[in-house]
């Protein structure tokens, strides 16, 4: 029996090439599945390039989200031309819906179309949001602790959606008529830099006058040809680059192609090209998966451990400041980031991946990453210049074998981080100061979820316990997001404590119970693999009746 998959992704261009590694990944654990997905109509284009769909269906979900807040049409009208749509769907009956689109809408598309599998966003029992999946959780939580985390998103998005599996890269179908269209737009230079300068968001784009600085630079010892790829609206961003570039002296031959080529002519478009130098844009994902080399400024708040290019042979660089990159949630007063990478750097990187020659050095202002392959088959970036702080170095290594293991049950092939934590004593005070906090909130629950249980239920000594425990949660909160050794799991656990989709105080006093106890289980995993076991630890593992995470290598401290 064939097995269906629906999935749910109707946000953004890059978000669609970067289910690559899914599709693949789903014809993996199930050969042969048909895989349709549910893609805004904006982007429909874009999943014609994709290989392993069996249906694309669009829906203009802009004009609905238009029409709900102008109240074109009331609510109840909304729901009916949904409901209408999603019939069809809800009749395929799926063996599992993937929603890697993390909003209340998709949620509740989730939720209506339905199966015992949804994995992503889905719509809870009383209207909120649930988010079940560990993976899926886990990119709704990274935000809180992001300089720790090293899962791109494609990875993310096929741990979550399958499992583990072989590594895949992304790749894109492109018709052969495109690809002749862009041989022969080309024909002009034997070699040629795609260059795109703007991006869909302005804090993500390096400064405009300095990427005409260092294609001048480019100029002096590479002759080859520059085509500028985006839209339509970033004429103005290329004219000021442009007169940059010729003001320094710049002689490359030059076509402007931004808004002037359909999607696959695009694609075929970066597939002739030697690289692409760009900021974290959709168009970059296209790069990848057509088999360009990519050069990414990541500026702003983009961080490219998440969403940077995936695979192996592609450049980052990132500028050297401890606020790179900025919270989603921050406002930059400064953007100093834009002026923290050199334009000589950009231009002496280009020569190294066009001419090949000897890597830039030395290298101040700024880190450069490589990616390739890690052992556990997931991409990863590689420093090849700069500094990162020694805390986000061994913690981002810690973190990323921690989770991979947790969350897949595999033993993860990386080497663990070299020696102790480079906080020991902060690591240890977070640690200690959770345990007593959490074994008296799990004794806590355990007594709400025993008088939830009876009848009749004594309400006032059961809010009494809900508002202490209430003020304890936010005492961990405070204690656990203030060390690297333990801010991670705390975000899991408050992810965990939300996900409560569930009916009746019983229920839900048992499932605040598990979170509780899901969390201490887990710091007294960290203690063990950072400091070594305690004999008190089995004490409480026994008494509170705790599922041990598998034992991980330990980072002995003296």
């Amino acid at each position: 029996m064939t097995r269906q998959v629906l999935i749910i992704n109707i946000t953004r261009m890059g978000d669609l090439i970067q289910m690559g590694a899914l599709l693949s990944r789903l014809q993996e654990e199930w050969a042969g599945a048909a895989v349709d997905l549910v893609v805004d109509r904006r982007f429909a284009q874009v999943a014609a390039l994709l290989k392993g769909l069996r249906h694309v269906i669009p829906f203009d979900f802009h004009a609905l989200i238009d029409e709900s807040r102008a109240a074109v049409k009331d609510v109840i009208s909304l729901y009916q031309d949904v409901n209408v749509w999603v019939k069809p769907l809800t009749e395929r009956r799926y063996d599992r819906v993937i929603n890697l689109t993390f909003n209340r809408p998709s949620a509740l598309l989730a939720g209506a179309i339905g199966t015992q599998d949804i994995r992503g966003a889905r719509s809870a029992w009383d209207g909120g949001m649930v988010v079940d999946n560990p993976w899926m959780a886990y990119f709704c939580d990274f935000h809180q602790f992001r300089r720790f985390n090293r899962f791109n998103l494609v990875d993310v998005y096929a741990l979550g959606g399958s499992g583990p599996g072989a590594f895949t890269p992304l790749h894109i179908t492109i018709p052969d008529k495109d690809h002749a269209w862009a041989r022969e737009t080309l024909a002009g230079s034997s070699q040629w830099l795609a260059v795109q300068v703007g991006a869909s968001d302005v804090l993500k784009a390096w400064r405009p006058h300095l990427f005409g600085v260092s294609l001048a630079q480019l100029s002096k010892q590479w002759h080859g040809g520059l085509a500028f790829i985006g839209s339509s609206e970033e004429e103005t961003t290329i004219a000021e680059v442009m007169r940059v570039y010729r003001e320094a002296g710049g002689r490359n031959p030059v076509k402007n192609l931004a808004g002037r080529t359909t999607l696959s002519q695009l694609a075929a478009l970066l597939a002739e090209c030697r690289s692409l130098l760009t900021n974290d844009t959709g168009p970059m994902h296209v790069g990848v998966a057509a088999g360009t080399s990519v050069i990414d400024l990541s500026v702003g708040h983009v961080d490219f451990q998440e969403t940077g290019p995936y695979g192996t042979g592609h450049w980052v660089i990132q500028p050297e400041l401890e606020c790179a990159p900025c919270g989603f949630d921050q406002v930059c007063a400064h953007h100093a980031c834009k002026d923290r990478i050199s334009p000589n750097l950009v231009a002496d990187l280009l020569l190294h991946v066009l001419k090949s020659t000897s890597f830039p050095s030395p290298v101040s202002g700024a880190r450069v990453y490589i990616s390739d392959v890690d052992e556990d088959g997931l991409s990863r970036f590689r420093l090849k210049a700069g500094r990162e702080s020694s805390v986000t170095a061994w913690y981002a290594a810690f973190w990323r074998r921690y989770w991979y293991e947790i969350h897949t049950g595999i033993c993860s092939k990386l080497p663990a981080p070299d020696g102790p934590p480079p906080d020991p004593k902060q690591a240890r005070e977070s640690i200690q100061g959770l345990i007593p906090l959490l074994e008296t909130a799990c004794r806590r629950a355990g007594e709400i979820a025993r008088l939830a249980g009876q009848g009749p239920i004594n309400l006032s000594q059961v809010k009494q316990l809900q508002q202490e425990q209430g003020v304890e949660k936010q005492r961990l909160h405070l204690v656990g997001m203030n060390s690297a050794a333990t801010a991670p799991i705390t975000a899991a656990f408050l992810r965990q404590l939300q996900s409560d989709n569930v009916k009746g105080l019983d229920r839900l006093a048992r499932h605040h119970g598990c979170a509780y106890r899901t969390y201490l289980s887990r710091v007294l995993d960290i203690q063990r693999r950072l400091f070594g076991a305690h004999a008190n630890d089995v004490r409480l593992a026994s008494e509170l009746g705790l599922n041990m995470p598998q034992a991980g290598p330990i980072q002995q401290v003296a």
